[in-house]
């Protein structure tokens, strides 16, 4: 392994020698002249990309959604969880997503320094509406775990949409509110617009802010900054208007002459 000092740094193979990075530092090893893999490495190769896969697609989903400061190890584990999800299924011998086993994600953090929990003392509830539409209800908040600087509370919900194939993603996302600290809150919903998919992820971010001069600032504190996965939901269902038939009073039904099957006597 060799760190990279040139003006132009790469990731990915060129020739004979590999780029990767790790951290703010680039780094160069070269390339194996041969690979040996069993079946049970292939397999297990084969399960790590598609959760590599899925989590870029959540991870690109949700790119300019959250307001939160990122975690640079959030890849890692979310890979790692999206990995455990897979090796949940026990009916296929080539790994697949099944929509049962996303629960697992359900209490994943985004932020690895603060737990949703660790903020805010009260438990969400999510449901879905007749429209597909999603609603997260936060009861009334008397007190949390707030930074000493913040004035306010931004709170918004994300959803991230998988979609069949589970290698594409689509988010939607509520209006931020703003709640006042040290004044009584009430409580308040949060409705993330429907968007089709088969499994929807949602998630509860909230920042501490901070008003000065007319202005609202973000506090970018990892302490006090939580964005969790909440709840999993199944993909809509469309409800599909069946045609009622209506049969007449002179509309019999029609005997067959002969039964359908010919039974033949014993020998």
């Amino acid at each position: 392994m060799a760190t990279q000092t040139g003006l132009i740094k790469f990731t990915g193979q060129v020739g004979g020698l590999i780029g990767y990075k790790v951290g703010a530092a680039y780094y160069l090893r070269s390339a194996a002249q041969q690979v040996r893999q069993s079946a049970r490495t292939r397999l297990a190769a084969r399960a790590f990309g598609k959760a590599s896969t899925l989590g870029a697609a959540m991870r690109h989903a949700l790119n300019g959604q959250l307001d939160g400061p990122a975690d640079s190890a959030a890849v890692n584990r979310l890979n790692k969880a999206l990995l455990g999800v897979l090796q949940a299924d026990d009916l296929h011998r080539h790994k697949r997503f099944a929509p049962r086993n996303f629960k697992s994600l359900n209490g994943f953090c985004f932020n690895q320094h603060a737990a949703l929990s660790d903020v805010i003392a009260v438990t969400p509830a999510v449901h879905r509406d007749g429209n597909g539409h999603i609603h997260v209800t936060i009861p009334p908040m008397e007190a949390g775990n707030y930074n000493p600087r913040a004035t306010h509370l931004s709170i918004k919900a994300v959803a991230v949409h998988m979609q069949p194939g589970f290698d594409r993603a689509t988010s939607t996302s509520s209006g931020a509110a703003l709640i006042p600290i040290g004044l009584p809150a009430r409580e308040i919903t949060l409705v993330v617009p429907a968007e089709k998919g088969a499994i929807s992820c949602v998630l509860l971010e909230v920042v501490c802010c901070r008003k000065e001069g007319g202005r609202m600032y973000q506090l970018q504190n990892r302490k006090y900054t939580a964005t969790d996965i909440i709840a999993i939901l199944p993909g809509r269902t469309l409800r599909v208007k069946r045609k009622k038939m209506l049969r007449t009073r002179n509309e019999r039904l029609q005997l067959l002459p002969e039964p359908l099957v010919d039974f033949y006597p014993r020998e």
